[in-house]
């Protein structure tokens, strides 16, 4: 069984992708939350750099998935390059043996790349013809259209949500998933 480490700025985020990837991968890989106390700009600390560092050499994961929410459009160039160099940071840590999952604004994206998941889940019948990559505040959007209904979305949801997730229509409908999956299964080869 391959082993790799998930890092990545909430619980939530990193029990979601977790969710998803068991989906395709749960046979060949086995996933573990690394600095599950560290949130957000905590993840910048060198408190955090030290636990990963200790971490990945402890316990001889094949390699780390990091995840990031970029929190605005891709094309913001000086935003991107911040997480990439934060990704970077990391990835020297672990002698380059890091793959990056940077959300483009939100985890939450991922959902809208299977909204008919999400419609029977929750009851509604909303239509997402768009791309996911450019739908501004996908969390707000997922919980302005079930704020009159009788489940309402909360991030909380996210964990097990993504176990329903149709891994293929995520990966088809979303490049930069598309993009993560292509570069996972070049690690796990």
């Amino acid at each position: 069984m391959i082993r790799v480490g998930l890092v990545g700025e909430d619980p939530n985020d990193t029990s979601s992708i977790k969710n998803l990837l068991d989906k395709r991968y749960n046979k060949k890989v086995q996933f573990y939350v690394l600095t599950r106390t560290e949130t957000g700009y905590g993840l910048d600390s060198n408190k955090t750099k030290k636990s990963i560092t200790i971490e990945f050499g402890e316990k001889k994961y094949r390699f780390i998935v990091f995840i990031r929410d970029l929190d605005t459009f891709e094309s913001h160039k000086s935003e991107l390059e911040r997480k990439i160099k934060w990704f970077k940071e990391l990835d020297d840590l672990v002698n380059n043996k890091g793959i990056f999952l940077l959300n483009i604004w939100e985890l939450e994206a991922l959902i809208l790349a299977d909204i008919d998941t999400f419609n029977k889940l929750y009851k509604i019948k909303h239509k997402f013809k768009g791309n996911p990559m450019l739908q501004k505040e996908p969390k707000e959007l997922l919980k302005r259209i079930t704020a009159k209904t009788n489940k309402k979305f909360k991030e909380s949801h996210c964990p097990n949500l993504f176990k329903d997730l149709d891994i293929d229509k995520v990966e088809e409908n979303c490049r930069y998933f598309r993009e993560f999956i292509h570069e996972f299964n070049k690690k796990i080869a």
